[in-house]
């Protein structure tokens, strides 16, 4: 089991499935969900290699997509 290291300075908010209504949801609140701002279990995520087209945002297909 590997641990996940960071990728950038703008590491990505990774949310469960049950989560996305909520962190989408535009109407007016009191706060926004923050605290959905936090580390995303690192057992249950899956790393893999990818081209370096996908690199370009001239590139656009939906190969990129592939995990395996």
């Amino acid at each position: 089991n590997q641990l996940m290291t960071p990728v950038h300075n703008r590491m990505p908010v990774i949310l469960h499935e049950s989560e996305y209504t909520r962190w989408l949801d535009r109407g007016e609140t009191h706060q926004p969900p923050i605290d959905l701002l936090r580390p995303f279990p690192a057992d249950e995520m899956e790393a893999f290699e990818v081209s370096k087209d996908v690199g370009n945002v001239k590139n656009n297909s939906a190969e990129f997509l592939n995990s395996k």
